[in-house]
């Protein structure tokens, strides 16, 4: 009996912090993922333009490549565990500040993106410190809970911004599942106090990291895929409303349908990619989708919407997870897992916030979307020779 009992307790003590972990990964995106369907209501609520729509949809990538590098000092010297809590609070504050109108729309996105950049750095090393050699699965779980909560805030947009009665109280109400969120990494805060801080970064890791050829290889890689998926979540919407002429509830449903398969393709590429020492197939199984979907969008918007949709959605969901596997994967311990995150996402999404912008500005400036197209269609290719590089099973420098 007091066998069962402890075993019960041991299983609980195992499932418990990914559980919390897995919690804090479903709000990291949903609270600027469900701005693109909304992007039309934002604009006539708030009197903005569409070029001042897109620096809203840009602020959360150049927010995380501003933040991502002080993510592995704030760790240092509070601990992972208070890090991400940190993160998570902020994201709350962040949400709710977009109550204040045009100027609380964007302060309260730097905020909460912010917040969203210290959690996404440090839960892969959270989950590195909690599960060591068994951390590849439960960094499955985590990126499946982004891809998820990214498919959950494209495809409840919509329906929250008609309950609300607009589309700022709509976004709001992600407010809710933050909160959650919040209680569970602080009790799991509470819980591992004590355990040891990881270590202070060595002098001049910052500079190796940007001469070490793989590091530069795996960020420049998180970086290419990160700006495709964000710019198929910015505008994948409106491109289907005006190409293919779907109905705006049914482009919002596309798009989170396009997501969404980024949740199974999370669960299976981290465990799966990390069997073998290169991940080259894997990089070639999430590229080429991509390039057929943005192809039938410039060739045939109107002929099979669903199909492009979903190509384009099945490419970046095995590529983000790819790209966080390569991180675990090319490094040698935690502290290099955290610095190594830190680059690939503070640099990685300097590049990838140029891709919603970029579509945007185009679209502005010749009133159609053929140019963005062929641009993420350059993006992309660009994509499939810098992972084949990052495939390679090779760690980044002991000084790193």
């Amino acid at each position: 009996m007091t066998t069962t009992a402890t075993g019960r307790r041991t299983a609980w003590r195992l499932v418990l912090p990914a559980a919390a972990l897995v919690l804090v990964a479903l709000c990291l995106r949903a609270p600027f993922t469900a701005v693109g369907p909304l992007l039309g209501e934002l604009g006539g609520e708030l009197s903005l333009s569409t070029g001042a729509l897109a620096v809203v949809t840009a602020l959360p990538l150049l927010c995380f490549g501003l933040v991502s590098p002080f993510a592995p000092s704030l760790a240092a010297r509070l601990g992972v565990h208070r890090a991400v809590l940190l993160g998570v609070v902020a994201l709350v504050a962040g949400v709710l500040l977009r109550l204040a109108g045009a100027p609380g729309l964007y302060a309260g996105t730097v905020l909460l993106t912010a917040g969203i950049a210290v959690a996404n750095v440090l839960l892969p090393a959270a989950a590195r410190a909690e599960y060591g050699a068994r951390s590849a699965l439960v960094l499955g779980m985590i990126v499946a809970s982004m891809a998820a909560s990214a498919s959950i805030g494209a495809g409840l947009a919509q329906p929250l911004a008609d309950v609300a009665g607009s589309a700022v109280l709509g976004l709001a109400l992600w407010a809710v599942p933050v909160l959650v969120a919040l209680a569970a990494i602080a009790a799991l805060a509470r819980e591992r106090w004590r355990a040891p801080r990881p270590a202070a970064a060595p002098r001049g890791a910052r500079a190796a990291l940007l001469r070490d050829r793989v590091a530069l290889l795996v960020t420049l890689f998180f970086g290419l895929q990160s700006l495709a998926f964000y710019a198929m979540l910015t505008w994948l919407a409106e491109i289907l409303e005006d190409d293919a002429g779907v109905s705006p509830v049914t482009a919002g449903g596309l798009v989170a349908l396009a997501a969404a398969l980024g949740v199974p393709a999370a669960l299976l590429v981290p465990p799966l990619a990390a069997r073998r020492p290169g991940q080259g197939g894997w990089v070639v199984l999430g590229t080429v989708p991509v390039l057929v979907g943005i192809v039938g969008l410039l060739i045939a918007p109107g002929a099979a919407p669903l199909l492009w949709a979903l190509l384009y959605g099945a490419g970046t969901g095995i590529s983000f997870p790819l790209a966080m596997t390569l991180v675990l994967q090319r490094t040698r311990d935690v502290g290099q897992t955290g610095r190594l995150s830190a680059s690939a996402q503070s640099l990685g999404y300097l590049v990838a916030a140029t891709g919603p912008l970029a579509v945007g500005l185009l679209h502005e400036a010749t009133g159609g979307w053929e140019p963005g197209l062929v641009f993420l269609l350059g993006v992309v290719a660009a994509q499939l020779a810098v992972g084949l590089a990052a495939a390679r099973p090779r760690l980044v420098g002991e000084g790193v």
